[in-house]
Protein backbone atom coordinates (compact mmCIF):
# COMPACT_ATOMS: atom_id res chain seq x y z
CA UNK A 1 0.00 0.00 0.00
CA UNK A 2 2.93 2.48 0.79
CA UNK A 3 4.68 1.59 -2.66
CA UNK A 4 1.13 2.75 -4.45
CA UNK A 5 0.94 5.86 -2.63
CA UNK A 6 -1.90 5.27 -0.17
CA UNK A 7 -0.33 6.80 2.61
CA UNK A 8 0.94 10.10 0.68
CA UNK A 9 -1.27 12.03 2.69
CA UNK A 10 0.13 10.95 6.23
CA UNK A 11 4.34 10.60 4.89
CA UNK A 12 5.33 12.76 2.13
CA UNK A 13 8.29 10.42 1.81
CA UNK A 14 7.59 7.00 0.81
CA UNK A 15 11.08 5.40 1.58
CA UNK A 16 11.01 7.04 5.24
CA UNK A 17 7.21 5.43 5.32
CA UNK A 18 8.65 2.20 4.24
CA UNK A 19 11.36 1.98 6.80
CA UNK A 20 8.90 3.08 9.79
CA UNK A 21 6.38 0.50 8.59
CA UNK A 22 9.50 -1.78 9.07
CA UNK A 23 10.65 -0.65 12.61
CA UNK A 24 6.79 -0.97 13.56
CA UNK A 25 5.90 -4.85 11.72
CA UNK A 26 4.90 -7.61 14.07
CA UNK A 27 4.84 -10.35 13.35
CA UNK A 28 1.98 -12.73 14.74
CA UNK A 29 4.03 -16.08 15.08
CA UNK A 30 6.83 -15.06 17.23
CA UNK A 31 7.56 -13.61 20.62
CA UNK A 32 5.14 -10.49 21.61
CA UNK A 33 7.39 -7.56 21.02
CA UNK A 34 8.26 -4.57 23.82
CA UNK A 35 6.38 -1.51 22.57
CA UNK A 36 9.76 0.22 22.67
CA UNK A 37 9.94 3.42 20.82
CA UNK A 38 11.25 3.58 17.39
CA UNK A 39 11.83 7.12 17.21
CA UNK A 40 15.34 6.79 17.66
CA UNK A 41 16.06 4.53 14.64
CA UNK A 42 14.22 6.73 12.19
CA UNK A 43 16.66 7.48 9.39
CA UNK A 44 16.18 10.72 6.86
CA UNK A 45 16.13 8.37 3.53
CA UNK A 46 16.13 10.57 0.38
CA UNK A 47 12.67 10.86 -1.38
CA UNK A 48 11.71 9.09 -4.57
CA UNK A 49 12.25 10.54 -7.94
CA UNK A 50 9.33 10.82 -10.01
CA UNK A 51 10.36 7.28 -12.44
CA UNK A 52 10.80 5.50 -9.01
CA UNK A 53 6.97 6.49 -7.79
CA UNK A 54 5.79 5.76 -11.34
CA UNK A 55 7.62 2.14 -11.12
CA UNK A 56 6.49 1.10 -7.97
CA UNK A 57 2.54 2.37 -8.59
CA UNK A 58 3.06 0.16 -11.95
CA UNK A 59 4.49 -2.78 -10.28
CA UNK A 60 1.56 -2.60 -7.48
CA UNK A 61 -1.77 -1.28 -8.82
CA UNK A 62 -0.63 -1.88 -12.89
CA UNK A 63 -1.80 1.49 -13.47
CA UNK A 64 -0.10 4.96 -13.18
CA UNK A 65 -3.13 7.33 -12.29
CA UNK A 66 -1.17 10.62 -12.47
CA UNK A 67 -0.08 9.81 -16.32
CA UNK A 68 1.35 8.36 -19.33
CA UNK A 69 4.64 6.45 -18.86
CA UNK A 70 6.01 7.81 -21.88
CA UNK A 71 5.51 11.35 -20.37
CA UNK A 72 8.53 10.26 -18.32
CA UNK A 73 10.06 9.07 -20.82
CA UNK A 74 9.82 11.18 -24.14
CA UNK A 75 12.27 13.61 -22.44
CA UNK A 76 15.03 11.03 -22.60
CA UNK A 77 14.03 9.85 -26.07
CA UNK A 78 16.05 11.14 -29.66
CA UNK A 79 14.51 14.39 -30.24
CA UNK A 80 13.20 13.37 -33.83
CA UNK A 81 10.72 10.70 -32.03
CA UNK A 82 7.41 11.68 -33.03
CA UNK A 83 4.48 11.31 -31.02
CA UNK A 84 1.15 9.25 -32.37
CA UNK A 85 -0.48 12.39 -32.87
CA UNK A 86 2.76 13.87 -34.82
CA UNK A 87 2.38 9.98 -36.97
CA UNK A 88 -1.33 10.69 -38.05
CA UNK A 89 0.56 14.34 -40.54
CA UNK A 90 3.10 12.34 -41.34
CA UNK A 91 3.11 11.46 -45.35
CA UNK A 92 3.17 8.13 -46.76
CA UNK A 93 6.60 6.77 -47.45
CA UNK A 94 8.03 8.95 -44.51
CA UNK A 95 10.36 7.66 -42.37
CA UNK A 96 9.65 8.34 -38.86
CA UNK A 97 10.87 7.41 -35.58
CA UNK A 98 8.10 6.36 -32.57
CA UNK A 99 8.13 4.91 -29.09
CA UNK A 100 5.60 3.95 -26.98
CA UNK A 101 4.21 1.14 -24.73
CA UNK A 102 3.31 -2.31 -26.66
CA UNK A 103 0.10 -2.68 -25.53
CA UNK A 104 -0.99 -6.00 -28.19
CA UNK A 105 1.17 -8.28 -30.24
CA UNK A 106 -0.26 -10.42 -33.22
CA UNK A 107 0.86 -12.98 -35.26
CA UNK A 108 -1.93 -14.18 -37.52
CA UNK A 109 -0.81 -17.65 -39.38
CA UNK A 110 2.74 -16.58 -39.74
CA UNK A 111 2.32 -13.53 -42.22
CA UNK A 112 2.98 -10.23 -41.17
CA UNK A 113 3.45 -9.20 -37.16
CA UNK A 114 1.54 -6.54 -35.97
CA UNK A 115 2.34 -4.38 -32.94
CA UNK A 116 0.25 -1.44 -31.42
CA UNK A 117 2.46 0.80 -29.04
CA UNK A 118 0.59 3.44 -27.23
CA UNK A 119 2.40 7.17 -26.43
CA UNK A 120 0.35 9.48 -23.82
CA UNK A 121 -1.77 10.68 -27.18
CA UNK A 122 -2.88 7.42 -28.22
CA UNK A 123 -2.01 4.54 -30.31
CA UNK A 124 0.87 3.31 -33.20
CA UNK A 125 0.35 0.49 -35.54
CA UNK A 126 3.63 -1.37 -36.37
CA UNK A 127 4.21 -3.92 -38.91
CA UNK A 128 6.78 -5.97 -39.04
CA UNK A 129 7.40 -8.94 -41.87
CA UNK A 130 8.51 -12.22 -40.41
CA UNK A 131 11.50 -11.89 -41.57
CA UNK A 132 12.42 -8.96 -39.51
CA UNK A 133 10.34 -10.06 -36.19
CA UNK A 134 12.70 -12.86 -36.50
CA UNK A 135 15.57 -10.45 -36.32
CA UNK A 136 14.34 -8.38 -33.45
CA UNK A 137 12.11 -11.08 -31.67
CA UNK A 138 14.24 -11.08 -28.75
CA UNK A 139 13.73 -7.03 -27.98
CA UNK A 140 10.19 -7.14 -29.09
CA UNK A 141 9.21 -9.11 -25.95
CA UNK A 142 10.51 -5.48 -24.11
CA UNK A 143 7.60 -3.84 -22.82
CA UNK A 144 8.69 -0.35 -24.17
CA UNK A 145 9.80 -0.13 -27.71
CA UNK A 146 11.58 2.39 -29.90
CA UNK A 147 11.02 1.83 -33.59
CA UNK A 148 12.29 3.49 -36.48
CA UNK A 149 10.57 2.77 -39.76
CA UNK A 150 8.26 3.85 -42.97
CA UNK A 151 4.85 5.59 -42.70
CA UNK A 152 2.17 3.32 -44.38
CA UNK A 153 -1.12 5.31 -45.56
CA UNK A 154 -3.69 2.49 -47.49
CA UNK A 155 -7.89 2.69 -47.52
CA UNK A 156 -7.62 5.46 -44.74
CA UNK A 157 -5.52 3.56 -42.28
CA UNK A 158 -2.22 4.27 -41.02
CA UNK A 159 0.65 1.73 -40.24
CA UNK A 160 4.55 1.72 -39.43
CA UNK A 161 6.18 -0.48 -41.86
CA UNK A 162 9.60 -2.31 -40.76
CA UNK A 163 11.24 -4.04 -43.96
CA UNK A 164 14.71 -5.00 -44.79
CA UNK A 165 15.53 -2.35 -47.43
CA UNK A 166 14.07 0.75 -45.20
CA UNK A 167 16.96 0.67 -42.96
CA UNK A 168 14.14 0.73 -39.98
CA UNK A 169 14.67 -1.08 -36.68
CA UNK A 170 13.79 -1.39 -33.08
CA UNK A 171 15.36 -0.69 -29.88
CA UNK A 172 14.35 -1.02 -25.87
CA UNK A 173 13.70 1.44 -23.98
CA UNK A 174 14.30 1.39 -19.87
CA UNK A 175 13.82 4.98 -18.39
CA UNK A 176 16.80 7.00 -19.24
CA UNK A 177 18.42 4.53 -21.41
CA UNK A 178 17.34 3.03 -24.73
CA UNK A 179 19.53 0.00 -25.07
CA UNK A 180 20.21 -1.33 -28.52
CA UNK A 181 20.09 -4.46 -29.99
CA UNK A 182 24.06 -4.57 -29.28
CA UNK A 183 23.17 -4.27 -25.45
CA UNK A 184 24.95 -1.19 -24.66
CA UNK A 185 23.16 1.75 -23.02
CA UNK A 186 22.60 4.81 -24.36
CA UNK A 187 21.43 8.29 -23.22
Amino acid sequence: LLMAGVFDSLSLNRRNAMWEAGLLYNSTRKQIPLPLPVDQDMVDLPKMSSWEIMTNEYYTMGIYPKAHLMTHIRTHLPPHTISSQEVLKAKDGQKVTVAGLVIRRQRPKNKAVFITLEDEFGHIPIILWPNIYQHYRLILKNPVLLVHGIVSRRNGTINIILKDETGGSISATYGEYNTTMAGVPQL
